[in-house]
This record gives C-alpha cells, structure tokens and sequence, in this order.
C-alpha cells in the first residue's frame, strides 16, 4: 500500500525539472583569503540579485546557458556562464583590486605626508598618489600582477610586488644623516668629508661644519676626514644625527724604498727613528718598474715579469701597527717600463723609430691616454686600501718630461687641456677607487706647476687635482729648483726654508683655502752636482720648520737610499 504513493510523489517533482528552469546556488568569495563575500551583485538577464551574508544566492536559469555578471565594490569583475545541466552549486572566487596602507618613518613611528606613490600595471601604465597627512595612501583599481613604489626624499624609495595583498605598509628609515664636525677646540671644520659607511653615500661640510649626507638608509655609521685631522667613523643615532670633534693629525713620514724593506737592519733602523723622533709615518714602496707583492689585479698578473711578490705586506703592515706608524703605499703609476714592453699599444711610441719612445734616462712610458692604465692603477690602490694601508699615494701621475719628446708619439691630443683632462680622469678614478677602500688618497706634484700655473707639459695642475685628492705632495726639493724659480739671491738649494716658503704660498695663488692638504715632500739628501751645498740636519730642519709655519698638514723626507738626518728630527 505504501509502495505506490512514493513512486508517484518522485514522479511528481521529477516532471518539473524536465520543465521548469533548475535553481542554482552560487557562492562568491574573495580569491586571496577565501572569505565569502556579502552584497556581491549578480547580474543574471534584466535581474540583480545579491549574495547574503554567507556570500552565497540562488538563482533560476532561464535559459540553456546563463551567462552571469559578478562583481562587488573593491573586486574586479567577472563574467561568467552557468549550464543548465550543470553543478547545481557553484563558487566564484572574485580578486581584490583595491589597495590600501601607511607609510611611516622608522625611527619615530610618525605617518610620512607627501610621499609619492606609484602604482605601475604590466604593460607599463601608471597611477600616481600622495599620502596624506598621516601617511595614509589608497588605490581602488589595481591591476594584477602590478608594482607600486614608494619615494619620499627623506626616505629614499621602496619597491614592492603587489601580488596577494591588499593592503601594504611599509617602515621607511630615514636616508638622510645631519650633524656638525668641529676640531677639539669647538671652531667648524668646512670640507670634511661624509662618507656612508657602506660607501653609498657622501657629503661635505659647510663653512660652519653642518652637513646633510642623504642615500644612507643601509648604513649605520659615518666616516668623517678632513685634511690634517685623524679620520672617524661614528655610529648614527636614533634620530640620524652625528656630531663630531677631530683630533688634529699632522703626518710626518720618512720613506722606505725595497732596499730598506728588505734589509732588516736599515728597516730597523727607521723603524727606531720612528719610535724616538717626531716621525709617525713610512712611505712604503710597492710598485715601481714592477710591483713588489702578489696582487690580484688581472691586468697586472698578465704582464709578464710586472709581479715580484718580494714583499709581505700584511707582515710589514702588522709590523707598523704594532709600532703606532702611519702606513702610507707608493704606487708609481705612469712610468710603468714593464707594463710598456709587455703591452706596446699602452706604451708612448717614437713617431720615427715605430718603436716606443724612451726618456733619457732609457726608459718607456706607458700612455696616460690610455683608460685601461687608469682602471688597473686604481685596482691597485683600491686593493692596497683593503689590505690595510692608511693612505694610497700615486707618483708618476703624470706625462713624461724628460727626453727627446718632439718623437713622442701619444696618438690623441696632446694639447695641454687633453693632457689635463688625461690626469685630471686618472686621478678622479684613482680617488674614487682608493676612497671606497676605506683609505686616504694622496698624489705627489712638481713643484713648477704652484710657481707657474700652467701643466708644464705633464698633465697637472693644483686647480684640477687638489679638489680631486685629500692630500697633496709637491715635491719641493730645492736642489731641483733653478735660479730665478724663486726670489733670492742665488741658486734656490742655498735657500731651503725660502724655496719651501714661496712654493707653498704660490700654491695658495691657484687653490686658496687648501693648505690643510699640503703635504709636501722635503729634501733630505744631498744633490751630487759640484757647487751644490750639502744637506744636513740644518737645512732638512729649516725646511721642516719653514713648513709647519705655514700650516701645512705634515711633511714627507725624500732619501732615495732610505738614510735621514735624525739628527733633524723632534726626539720624543
């Protein structure tokens, strides 16, 4: 009896379905985190219904195929179709096109007003925004797959894939360091330099000390020198403020040649005048004709005979640290003989002989022209800098002057602005290197160039090359001097304090304001020529004395053999 009547009622409802339209359920939620959403519209025909609150509605279809709008504020729209015979339940995932955040500055947790944003699609297009006063920021079409970027000029910029997210908040640290740098007496300290810690990012002072060094978001210290003043490097504080006191240094070296670096006997022996006189620096030969420890420079390695690893550097090194010794690497860089027989296109040729040319003494130059000559000399330095050397000094930076140059062959112009514009990018790329070593950067000068004003013929200039280096050396050897360079009555070698004097105050003529860098070379030989009066502790201490009276940041003794007057020197 009851068999019969439960047929029938499932005939019942199965007659409709083979002539009303199905119901469907369709559920809409949000692509990224799967939330249903409420309020969605969907757009079936002339009908709008909308979802509720489990983000689900029903729908009739009304045709074989039902083709549906979805959307909902702050999602992209999609289009979509339903089959008549389908999934009686159907999900669609809509994704989120708006974007939302707040900027703020890192160190103060405080919104950054005013700062750019850039929203950039795939194929290129742009759309721009301010943050507001507290930082806010907001986007309501983003597309997929879009890039947005912050900039703010305190903070730097920041640039962020979109991807899933919807709303991006970003803590930018500040990018910029103030402060003020004076010496220990309090007065400002104008042109000390500012250099990021991690080398990405420098400054200078300005005449009442202050600076503003921007782009040092990643580093947390500074490393501030001057000319004449031990260099800093201070850490940065919550509020990106530095403040400095320099001590004042004033370098005073002797020189070591590799006769005396490797005789342990006259290397004591200057190492013993360096522990009981003034003296508290060497300059150290590393490369001259050849270079005297195993550098890793390729261009250097590939020169046949060029490397002599004769030297331990990192031995003579410790060694001076040890004994408190400023450390000061000379690297000849322009009258390079072996560089120039084994690389003859780098080399200065005869324009008769189609060989290379040679100066009088029989030696061939490399070309100063030659940028690949400045590259691997300013590896060099750089490298010289990170194996622990203070200061990086190059000699020889300069075009030759002695021989026959009417046969010098330099093949561009050699015009005196193309031989400044020669040394003046050597030195720059020189500076440039040796500085992101962490080291000081020093170029040795003829002295003629402060008397006359012109490059002499070599390439150099103090206008050029002093903004260029933090210390300068002119060579101020008065028995190199002729009559007449210099206002006395007679041969300049009898006038040793007079010849230093007038050189350094005609330097002032051309770079006012830098006798801070002034560090000059002094003679402390005997020139062997007949007539010439000789030089002993008088005359090397007038010529120190001559010096320090005119405010120079130190002294370098030039002894060729590596054997000083100590009796010239300050006993401490």
């Amino acid at each position: 009896m009851f068999t019969v009547p439960m047929v029938l009622a499932l005939a019942t409802i199965a007659l409709p379905r083979l002539s009303t339209p199905p119901e469907i359920t369709l559920r809409v939620v949000d692509r990224y985190t799967g939330q249903q959403i409420s309020g969605a519209e969907i757009v079936l025909g002339d009908a709008v219904a909308k979802t509720d609150t489990d983000g689900s509605v029903a729908l009739q279809s009304t045709a074989e195929n039902s083709s549906v709008l979805i959307r909902s504020d702050g999602y992209d729209d999609i289009s979509t179709t339903l089959p008549r015979d389908g999934a009686r339940e159907w999900q669609v995932a809509l994704r989120p096109a708006k974007l939302r955040g707040t900027l703020i500055d890192a160190s103060s947790s405080r919104g950054i007003s005013g700062a750019i944003v850039a929203l950039t699609a795939p194929d290129g297009t742009e759309e721009i925004t301010e943050t507001d006063d507290l930082g806010n920021y907001a986007f309501s079409s983003v597309p997929q797959d879009a890039v947005v970027r912050f900039a703010s000029g305190d903070h730097g910029v920041v640039e962020e894939e979109v991807g899933e997210r919807t709303v991006i908040d970003i803590a930018l640290r500040p990018t910029f360091v103030t402060g003020r740098v004076t010496d220990n007496t309090e007065s400002p300290i104008a042109n000390a330099r500012i250099t990021a810690g991690n080398g990405t990012a420098e400054t200078f002072t300005s005449k009442d000390g202050s600076f503003r060094l921007t782009g040092s978001d990643s580093s947390d210290e500074v490393r501030i020198s001057a000319p004449g003043f031990a260099e800093q490097t201070l850490s940065v504080s919550e509020n990106r403020q530095v403040v400095a006191a320099l001590e004042q240094e004033v370098i005073r070296a002797v020189y070591a040649n590799l006769g005396v670096l490797g005789d342990p006997e006259r290397w004591n022996r200057l190492l013993e005048i360096a522990d009981t006189t003034e003296i508290n620096a060497i300059v150290i030969d590393v490369k001259q004709d050849t270079i005297y420890y195993d550098t890793a420079v390729p261009f250097f390695r590939e020169i046949d005979g060029m490397v002599t690893p004769v030297l331990d550097l990192k031995a003579i090194l410790s060694e001076l640290d040890a004994h408190g010794i400023y450390s000061i690497a000379r690297m000849v860089v322009f009258k390079d003989p072996v560089v120039a027989q084994g690389r003859p296109d780098l080399a200065v040729r005869d324009e008769v002989t189609g060989g290379l040319w040679f100066d009088m003494n029989g030696a061939p130059w490399v070309n100063a022209f030659n940028e690949e000559l400045w590259v691997a000399n300013a590896e060099l330095g750089a490298e010289l800098g990170a194996l622990g050397f203070d200061e990086i000094q190059y000699d020889y930076i300069r075009f030759p002057s002695d021989g026959d140059l009417s046969t010098a062959d330099f093949g561009l112009d050699y015009s005196e602005a193309g031989r400044r514009a020669a040394i003046t990018g050597a030195v720059a790329l020189g500076s440039e290197y040796v500085r992101s070593s962490g080291a000081q950067f020093a170029i040795d000068l003829f002295p003629i160039i402060a008397l006359l004003g012109d490059d002499q013929g070599i390439g150099q200039t103090l206008q050029d090359l002093t903004p260029l280096a933090d210390y300068v050396c002119l060579m101020i050897y008065p028995s190199h001097f002729i009559t007449g360079n210099i206002p006395v009555d007679g041969h300049p070698n009898d006038f040793p304090a007079e010849t230093v004097t007038y050189t350094l105050e005609q330097s002032q003529e051309w770079v006012p304001g830098t006798m801070n860098k002034m560090r000059p070379w002094l003679q402390d030989f005997t020139y062997p020529l007949e007539g010439y009066s000789s030089y002993g502790p008088l005359e090397v201490r007038a010529q120190i004395d001559a010096a320090e009276a005119m405010g120079v940041s130190g002294w370098l003794l030039w002894n060729a053999a590596g054997e000083f007057e100590a009796e010239a020197l300050t006993r401490e």
